[in-house]
């Protein structure tokens, strides 16, 4: 309220009155005019919560940029929602898909709510600049984050997830593990990556540059990149994925070549997509635990809400753990083979920058 008193050139007390639209008391209307104006260039907003024995619902707000792309965050939406009722609060889901007006309108229409605080959820992680009118919200941030210390986030383990993923291929004895990412543009990607780069350095063991794909976490070029991988002179013998799904392409891709799973190479994915546990053999993967980063959300709004908690006091980095299944064994003394027929196929259908 200083910053728009300074702004209009009034005094603090007139800002109160004001914003709080504190009945009984004349404020001149072109005084209120300015400190709406200063309000709104300043980005201010009362935060209003009704009082509990209002007889209207209390909500808790959840903006999205994407709700459909990737079905796991819904975990996260659901266990949200679980949470919140639990404590009387209706989760309003608001998708906003980088429409700057709509996120606006958006935000208006929970500000006019009996309002207990703003879940802000991103589908890929990332970091991001928060619309002003949120920063001095009771808001958290899940799967993104900003570089205000005061804001609070959740994001996933990703890089400690990846360096658990690859220790479990190390300690099954392989040494020439083969990685397919997801775009290098992604944070989660690059985090996935110092991971698997980590399990080696662990262990005193170089990482061979030739064992590393780009791919996009989708089926079709974790099929595409491991038939690059089994093509190299030295293929590896076992193949981490950063995502389930390109993994499930990994498989298709070694059933092409005659080779199985874990018997000649050993598959580890990331996510724990529904699809891992129904997949042949069961797919060895990573957990992002989406609902559990939902629920710890809803948590923090609520604890704060009540006054039990202060602003930036949540776990910023939750844990993704290694989930063993039947896609990892002990490697076979000789590095799996395709079939020669297959082989050589393959070979003369690789463009030429694949053998690097």
């Amino acid at each position: 309220m200083i910053d728009v008193a300074r702004r209009a050139g009034v005094s603090q007390a007139s800002v109160s009155l004001v914003l709080n639209d504190t009945g009984g008391v004349r404020v001149a209307d072109a005084t209120r005019q300015k400190v709406r104006e200063a309000a709104e260039e300043l980005g201010y907003r009362i935060w209003r919560r009704s009082p509990v024995g209002s007889g209207s619902i209390r909500t808790i707000g959840l903006l999205v940029d994407d709700i459909g792309s990737n079905p796991l965050s819904l975990n996260a939406v659901e266990a949200a929602r679980e949470r919140a009722w639990k404590d009387g609060c209706v989760l309003v889901v608001l998708p906003i898909h980088g429409d700057k007006d709509l996120e606006r309108c958006a935000i208006d229409l929970l500000m006019a709510q009996r309002l207990v605080g703003i879940v802000y959820q991103s589908y890929f992680t990332q970091e991001l600049t928060l619309p002003k009118v949120l920063r001095t919200a009771n808001i958290i941030l899940l799967n993104c984050y900003t570089r205000d210390p005061n804001v609070p986030f959740i994001i996933p383990g990703h890089a400690d997830g990846a360096r658990g993923a690859v220790a479990a291929l190390l300690d099954a004895g392989h040494r020439r593990i083969g990685f397919i990412n997801g775009k290098s543009s992604v944070e989660a990607s690059r985090h996935r990556l110092e991971g698997y780069r980590k399990a080696h350095e662990d262990r005193g063991l170089a990482v061979d540059p030739e064992l590393i794909r780009d791919g996009d976490f989708t089926i079709g070029p974790g099929e595409r990149e491991t038939t690059v991988l089994m093509a190299l002179r030295k293929p590896p013998t076992a193949i981490f994925c950063a995502s389930d799904r390109t993994a499930v392409g990994c498989y298709e891709a070694l059933k092409t070549l005659g080779l199985s799973v874990p018997g000649d190479v050993s598959v580890i994915g990331f996510d724990d997509d529904p699809l891992a546990s129904i997949v042949t053999p069961p797919l060895s993967t990573v957990r992002v635990p989406h609902a559990r980063m939902g629920e710890i959300a809803v948590e923090y709004l609520l604890g704060r809400a009540a006054g039990e908690r202060a602003a930036g006091s949540v776990t910023s980095r939750i844990a993704c753990d290694y989930v063993a299944r039947e896609s990892v064994a002990a490697p076979r003394r000789r590095a799996p083979r395709a079939e020669a027929g297959t082989r050589r196929r393959v070979r003369a259908e690789l463009p030429l920058e694949a053998g690097k």
